[in-house]
């Protein structure tokens, strides 16, 4: 069970936002998710010279959710959705993953490795959730670890090291670089998990409608 199970109840909390952006083309609005999430990156850059930006980065985090609701949203009410907008949704979803975790094994706070493999196992899992609309079942955005679950704990992760500093740790007999390392490293299992989670859902709609083999 994942955050994404309340999105409903926050499309509903948007909703009235929504109205008040129909003069904003929802692709600005899609790009401003990724915008969000360089300002995210960035502030954890710049945090060893300015600690108090890491208190900004799960305000970012929620920026790029709630641009990723919004779009669609403000699309729908004006009157301006078209398929190449869930295009451009999904790349730039994408491109946000890679810039938050790809980009965190680029500071010294994270292995470069750690960050490559849990990137490739998050976009794995994305690529799981849409292999449900591929085959006629719906987009499956469930599971352990789906993008808001991320973004929660990316955001908390923030908010531990603006207490604790951005310090080598050691735990279970290894190494951390900081606990942004630690965080990439249970993502790694947790992604993996979200995408068998996913094709499973996707397996048992099949057998409902009589399509898998």
């Amino acid at each position: 069970m994942g955050l994404y199970d309340i999105k409903p109840r926050f499309r509903a909390i948007l909703t009235p936002i929504a109205d008040g952006l129909s003069w904003v083309h929802p692709d600005i609005i899609t790009l401003l998710g990724l915008a969000a999430s360089g300002f995210a990156l960035s502030a954890i850059v710049y945090a060893p010279q300015h600690p108090w930006m890491l208190f900004l980065v799960p305000w970012w985090l929620f920026v790029r959710i709630a641009s990723n609701a919004l779009d669609g949203l403000v699309a729908q009410r004006t009157g301006k959705a078209r398929p190449f907008g869930e295009v451009l949704n999904e790349g730039v979803d994408r491109l946000s993953d890679v810039t938050l975790l790809l980009g965190l094994g680029l500071t010294p706070w994270a292995s470069f490795a750690q960050a490559a493999w849990t990137t490739i196992a998050v976009l794995l899992s994305s690529y799981a959730g849409l292999l449900g609309k591929s085959v006629g079942v719906g987009r499956e955005y469930g599971g352990v670890l789906g993008k808001a679950d991320r973004m929660l704990w990316m955001g908390l992760t923030a908010l531990i090291a603006w207490k604790t500093g951005l310090q080598p740790m050691h735990l279970a007999g290894r190494e951390f670089r900081s606990v942004f390392d630690v965080m990439l490293t249970l993502f790694l299992p947790l992604a993996l998990i979200t995408a068998c989670q996913r094709v499973q859902r996707i397996h048992a709609r099949l057998n409902q409608a009589g399509g898998a083999r």
